[in-house]
């Protein structure tokens, strides 16, 4: 007991009380091996049940009585990887216009429905899906279904609207050119996707969106808009059969056919990315006082199964914050960085990637990807401290009950267990997974998924300050662009 005590004390003080509270909690009986490995089983059930409408829409329910609200959420099968290259944007801008004007109801009779109900709606492009989310009473469902199966189905796409929608989005994306934390982002996506759609930002760019069409907007929606291609979601104060009720009445007449009865075309499979090969590295020079990185590769589906333990070892190597590896090594100890973190995006039909980001001097650049290049490699070549290892799972052990707060929440994860086709509970099993693993499993993982033979960097800095000659990376990987 001894022993246990005296970990918990070594570990960093913003972890302290929650290692503490955790082990009093489990009697004790979480730890074993080397590892710690908590045997107290994680627990977040989330009764829910599965439907098909005959139409083709699959739908999710979860009763859930704490509180008289209610929470829709949807999610389209299609993002900006559906958009035609030249036409960038398309997906975002269709998204945007869902709650601007619907054939019924004008965009400011829609605001002020919302507003009466105290209701929430929202719509929002992504990569590979599109989503559609309502927050209301329990008390007005009725009316806040009506309202989502309006705006859903049968947008107007008014062109004051629609012009109004584009100049905020190429306002934006004005914006985030003289962001360099969003250049920086923007480069590393065009190098890690080079030839490949998810290579876009999703709003496009501005010599894009202006070629987009209320035509094209109406056919996006009309192909991509179909039952067949959407999961919804709904978590609120009724019975599951109550909540399928409503949804069928609601949603149940949602045509599977375009106007005029003919069948519409399946969306497109788009092929997989291609795997990187070699070293590539662009330096955007823009009037900065910092050198903003951006390193990584490609790696796995959200629904792989090594997806848990990629999570645990990246929390010792970058995504525990200021105890993580890299912050001890490059901010704490040698002072070179700002800020730097390391994460795996899982990806849902095509592989997600791993990232590094940090911001640095611009004369310490060199110094700093030379810090980061042996972070990875030290991953790879030491395997996790007990310390480290039992502040991991402890972490994940307490952050279980977190995901599921609010009715959005537990929506979140449902939406997410079917879109990514993750398994029932996946929630918790992962969490489980990840308290048996050991200093060798994490160091295994490593070794296969850091790759720094085969990668992208993207760099925003200032060319005439910097220097890359004593960084690890050849000089003929790396190409120069002015800002954009």
């Amino acid at each position: 007991m001894a022993r246990v005590w005296m970990r918990i004390v070594r570990l960093s003080a913003c972890r302290r009380f929650l290692a503490l509270c955790l082990w009093l909690v489990s009697g004790l009986t979480g730890v074993v091996g080397v590892g710690m490995a908590l045997t107290a089983t994680a627990t977040l059930h989330i009764p829910s049940s599965k439907a098909t409408l005959p139409n083709g829409l699959t739908v999710v329910v979860s009763e859930k009585h704490k509180l008289p609200l209610t929470h829709v959420s949807i999610r389209i099968k299609a993002g900006s990887a559906h958009d035609p290259e030249e036409k960038a944007g398309l997906a975002d801008l269709t998204a945007r216009l869902l709650d601007k004007g619907t054939a019924q109801r004008t965009a400011t009779a829609i605001a002020e429905e919302l507003d009466f109900l105290g209701a929430r709606l929202g719509a929002s492009a992504g990569g590979t899906g599109s989503t559609l989310n309502l927050s209301i009473l329990a008390k007005d469902i009725e009316q806040g279904l009506a309202l989502l199966s309006d705006v859903l189905q049968h947008p107007a796409f008014d062109l004051t609207e629609l012009e109004r929608v584009r100049g905020r989005m190429l306002s934006e994306i004005h914006q985030r050119r003289v962001d360099p934390r969003q250049v920086v982002s923007e480069t590393f996506r065009e190098l890690l996707y080079a030839g490949h759609p998810l290579h876009r930002p999703v709003s496009g760019y501005p010599e894009t969106v202006p070629r987009i069409t209320r035509d094209d907007v109406q056919a996006f929606h009309q192909r991509f808009y179909v039952p067949e291609n959407v999961i919804l979601v709904m978590v609120g104060d009724f019975s599951e059969g109550k909540m399928r009720e409503l949804l069928e009445r609601h949603l149940g007449s949602w045509q599977t056919t375009a106007a005029g009865g003919t069948a519409r075309e399946p969306p497109p499979r788009l092929a997989p990315p291609a795997p990187l090969q070699g070293k590539k590295v662009r330096v955007v020079d823009m009037d900065v006082n910092q050198t903003y990185v951006q390193f990584g590769h490609l790696a796995v589906r959200r629904a792989d199964p090594a997806f848990a333990s990629l999570r645990a070892m990246n929390y010792i190597l970058g995504g525990g914050g200021l105890i993580s590896r890299l912050s001890r090594s490059l901010r704490e100890e040698q002072g070179l960085v700002y800020s730097v973190h390391s994460d795996f995006i899982g990806g849902s039909q095509f592989p997600g990637f791993f990232y590094a980001a940090l911001q640095t001097k611009i004369e310490t650049t060199s110094q700093a990807l030379s810090s980061l290049f042996a972070g990875l490699e030290r991953m790879k070549r030491e395997p996790a401290s007990v310390d480290e290892l039992t502040d991991m799972k402890l972490y994940y052990e307490g952050s279980l009950p977190r995901r599921a707060e609010t009715y959005g929440q537990v929506a979140d994860l449902l939406l997410e267990r079917e879109f990514y086709e993750l398994p029932e509970g996946f929630w918790v099993s992962e969490i489980n997974t990840i308290q048996q693993f050991t200093p060798q499993d994490l160091q295994r993982v490593a070794t296969r998924y850091l790759d720094t033979g085969n990668f992208v960097l993207a760099l925003v800095s200032k060319r005439e300050k910097l220097d890359l000659t004593a960084a690890p990376i050849p000089a003929d990987a790396i190409t120069y662009v002015p800002a954009p």
